[in-house]
């Protein structure tokens, strides 16, 4: 019974409150304080038939007054109902302490005329006494759900939908105080009285309301009632951006609607918080939402992100090392989203004619193809589009030489080495390594539109890197490769051969790597750094050649993929310098 009387009582104190606040925006709206100069009530001499806005803000003292009277009772009731939640009672004890605070200073904005800023302040403490009356009518209207049987992924999504609306729910106080800074003070000072001015907090509030609703609509659809006040309050949010095409005296009639919507959102921002989560329907939708982005990871996955990552590295850097000179931002950008696009679907394809290779092999046996989550047909689809969309942006935002090049690494890369060379021969690295060093000419020509000397030492030295790199990769890996029935050279020559052949490519790749200053493309800053990357990779090298243990091996293979991204961050601090 308690509560029966506090929720009524409460409901009247709200009502009351909210009629104080719209009949505020009223008085600011129609400049009727100054009509009634004394307080309580107006000072001798006023006369009561002079015209409306002796009424207007004679009605709103006599709305505020109600309104305290009512937070008082409402706190009373709430000290004698010791059982009630600590969030029901300590915001209805707060309530006529708020309530005193505002009618003080509007007692203090009428007698020295404080109608600017003073205004605003007036308003934000009401619609915190609305607020202290709001939050508890909500709990007392819905009892608290239980959430243990939610799983830990129901549970985040339930949390996300609570921050949403009890941010959503400050943004819209911020706004409607914003609009009452725009009617309180007319002209660029009103903007100075908050973080953001009345465009910006619209502009905030609408996102958030629009992200609780998305959010509401994807894990509460059969919540009726949730979803019915998510929609409305982005529709009112959406209607008060009306309040911001009137003239800025008119903006207070948008108050009362503002505190009407700061209502709306703390309730739901309650009720979100306490209505029970159809369990059932949020699981299944958290479920349908893993296999989506599962398989979204999946069809990224075959483009091979991390190989992708060290080839845009090398096509960056040529692009700054032309002579013609830095090329724009944008043209980086399209350079690089078609280089993307294009190892991207080589990458692709090259996952679906392997299938049969990766089963067998510990290493890529996860991967989508071979273990089933994507057929090879539909990954030879995804990867195809790719490359054609790679062909299709290159020759569109660069130059056409970038789009040979980058069409010549796709096939050379998904069919050349995929489909024979990979299956046919030990030389396989060898003669594949030319895909892998293809981005540096893409890039290259990208700026410059031709091909130099320099670019093709760029494309010598990545060819012969890639033997080193793969073959140390190979050896920890043969027992897969010869499972599989691919030649590599451990496989077919044996570790010894293996070791042997890595260092004389690591020499080859080092002498060459040294050749750009020498035919004048390069200075003495990338020399130097050359020479020190390129020490420490025959060391590595040597390593695997006299030890031939797993551990230089790996030593070896790991810095090798640091080395060519330090080579030709090297260049590119080269030609920044000199």
């Amino acid at each position: 019974m308690p509560h029966i009387t506090v929720r009524r009582l409460t409901l009247i104190g709200a009502t009351a409150t909210l009629l104080a606040i719209a009949s505020g925006g009223l008085v600011t709206a129609t400049t009727s304080g100054a009509a009634c100069p004394g307080w309580p009530l107006c000072a001798d001499g006023v006369a009561w038939s002079a015209g409306p806005a002796v009424w207007i803000a004679v009605g709103h003292r006599v709305a505020v007054l109600l309104a305290a009277l009512l937070a008082l009772w409402g706190a009373v009731l709430a000290w004698r109902a010791r059982e009630l939640e600590t969030r029901v009672r300590l915001p209805l004890l707060l309530a006529p302490l708020l309530g005193m605070l505002q009618v003080g200073l509007g007692a203090l904005i009428v007698q020295w005329r404080l109608f600017s800023a003073a205004d605003v302040w007036h308003l934000a403490l009401a619609l915190l006494v609305l607020a202290c009356q709001v939050v508890p009518l909500a709990v007392l209207a819905q009892p608290r759900a239980e959430t243990g049987r939610l799983g830990a992924r129901a549970v985040r999504e339930a949390r996300r939908l609570r921050g949403l609306a009890w941010w959503t729910a400050g943004a819209v106080g911020v706004l409607t105080v914003a609009l009452s800074a725009r009617a309180a003070t007319p002209g660029a000072s009103a903007a100075a009285l908050l973080p953001a001015n009345a465009f910006g907090a619209l502009a905030i509030a609408g996102a958030l309301a629009s992200g609780t609703f998305w959010q509401t609509w994807r894990t509460r659809r059969g919540d009726r009632l949730l979803l019915g006040m998510a929609a409305l309050l982005a529709a009112l949010i959406a209607a008060e951006s009306l309040v911001l095409v009137l003239p800025p005296a008119a903006a207070g009639f948008g108050v009362g609607l503002g505190a009407v919507v700061w209502s709306l959102a703390l309730a739901l921002a309650v009720l979100a918080e306490r209505r029970p989560a159809p369990v059932a329907a949020l699981a299944a939708r958290v479920e349908a939402r893993r296999e989506r982005t599962s398989l979204i990871s999946d069809y990224l996955s075959l483009t091979k992100p991390r190989v992708i990552s060290l080839l845009l590295v090398t096509t960056l850097a040529a692009m700054y090392i032309t002579e013609a000179g830095a090329p724009s931002l944008w043209l980086v950008f399209w350079t690089m989203v078609g280089g993307y696009l294009a190892a991207g679907g080589a990458g692709a394809i090259n996952c679906a004619f392997d299938g049969d290779i990766d089963v067998n092999m510990g290493r890529t046996s996860r991967r989508p193809v071979p273990s089933g989550r994507i057929t090879p047909r539909n990954a030879f689809i995804f990867g195809l589009a790719l490359s054609l969309l790679a062909v299709a942006v290159l020759l569109v935002f660069t130059t056409p030489l970038a789009a040979l090049f980058a069409s010549l690494g796709i096939v050379y890369y998904a069919l050349f080495y995929t489909r024979w060379l990979k299956r046919s021969t030990w030389q396989n690295i060898i003669i594949g390594g030319g895909a892998g060093a293809i981005p540096p000419l893409v890039g290259w020509t990208a700026v410059a539109g031709n091909l130099s000397l320099a670019a093709v030492v760029l494309f010598a030295i990545i060819f012969y890197w890639t033997p080193p790199h793969f073959w140390a990769l190979a050896l920890v890996k043969q027992k897969d490769y010869a499972r599989a029935g691919v030649p590599m050279l451990p496989v077919v020559a044996g570790e010894v051969e293996t070791r042997w052949q890595i260092l004389v490519y690591s020499t080859l790749m080092v002498a060459l790597s040294g050749l750009l200053t020498a035919i004048g493309a390069m200075g003495w800053v990338y020399f130097a750094a050359a020479a020190l990357l390129g020490a420490v990779f025959l060391r590595y090298a040597w390593l695997v050649w006299r030890r031939g243990d797993q551990a230089s091996i790996w030593g070896l293979y790991k810095y090798s993929l640091l080395y060519l991204a330090l080579l030709f961050a090297a260049m590119a601090l080269d030609r920044a310098i000199l």
